[in-house]
């Protein structure tokens, strides 16, 4: 898995993958958008991957 340097505390960040999945308001349909995140677990910093 690939690791990189928080910024916050040093410790090492994990690449995430995350999906979110929203209604279509008026509609029975869903729309899931997936985007991948650099997370801290030691200190909860993240930001987005630019991958």
């Amino acid at each position: 898995m690939p690791e990189r340097e928080c910024p916050m505390c040093g410790e090492a960040m994990r690449l995430r993958e995350r999906e979110i999945v929203e209604r279509v308001p008026g509609t029975p349909q869903t729309k899931a958008t997936k985007y991948r995140e650099w997370v801290c677990p030691e200190c909860d910093y993240f930001e987005e991957s630019e991958e």
